[in-house]
């Protein structure tokens, strides 16, 4: 009789720490982070905890306009009556706009009559802002082999933050990448859904609260990693990026638009 060999964890899916493995099996909240350009040879995905303090920040970005007269003929041509003050202003208006002695008479007699031209002021739409994700992670590897997945993780994303020389006065945009709540192997729909991002920021700090180190092959290991990350949508959204038409449940992959057509690496 045959016996069956254990199946070996793939080690281009790096999970930190090594216990999280077998937790995904079971359902358990994650962030996964993978890359959404196709080959890149160091890993496929890699797998963490959970952080505190997730923060999404979503916004809107408005201006001001004054419609002046397109606005005040608008009001004339509904229930608004054009008014002696209504002539007054722009008489004074006018008068102001002229400089010199007219402009200052006009000056006075706006001042005198205390009315000015309504400038109709509204408020404009110009868009929404990018959003950025921040995440903090603590790697305290418990061992030498598990000091090694967290050495990898962390110059994954700091070799992937920087772009790649083509020449003597080119650059590759840096890749772009995906970032998903999992709870187990599907993704978690209670938490925010991102598109394909940058990213824009690491900070790496080491033993932050102590001096200890696991001894290997390579050298020293520090027995913790802080690592800081922030990522930046490729663009700005809009709600079709997040919701359907009719419903509140955040939309799967499948029904997206193309979140990575401006992006320079998508496909590469």
């Amino acid at each position: 009789m045959a016996v069956q060999s254990e199946k070996k964890p793939d080690k281009q899916v790096l999970t930190f720490p090594d216990s999280l493995r077998s937790k995904i099996d079971k359902g358990f909240p994650h962030v996964q982070f993978t890359m959404a350009r196709k080959g890149a040879p160091d890993f496929k995905s890699i797998h963490l905890f959970m952080p505190q303090g997730v923060a999404s920040a979503d916004g809107a970005s408005y201006g001001s306009t004054n419609l002046g007269l397109a606005g005040a003929a608008k009001a004339a041509s509904g229930t608004d009556e054009i008014t002696g003050s209504d002539v007054i202003g722009q008489v004074t208006k006018a008068a102001k706009g002229l400089g010199g002695i007219t402009g200052a008479s006009g000056q006075i007699a706006e001042l005198e009559s205390g009315v000015i031209v309504n400038p109709y002021t509204t408020m404009t739409f110009d868009g929404t802002v990018l959003r950025s994700f921040a995440f903090a992670f603590k790697l305290v590897p418990e061992s030498a082999a598990e000091s090694v997945t967290a050495r990898d993780i962390e110059n994954i994303f700091r070799k992937y933050l920087y772009p790649k020389d083509l020449g003597a006065g080119s650059l590759e945009y840096p890749p772009t990448w995906k970032v998903k709540f999992m709870n187990g192997e599907s993704v978690n729909k209670y938490m925010p859904r991102i598109i394909d991002t940058y990213l824009i920021n690491m900070t790496a700090t080491y033993n932050s609260t102590g001096n200890s180190f696991h001894k290997n092959s390579d050298g020293a290991a520090p027995v913790e990693i802080d690592v800081a990350l922030t990522f930046q949508e490729v663009r700005a959204i809009t709600r079709d990026d997040l919701y359907p038409d009719n419903g509140l449940m955040y939309i799967s992959d499948s029904d997206s638009k193309d979140s990575s057509a401006t992006s320079p690496s998508a496909g590469g």
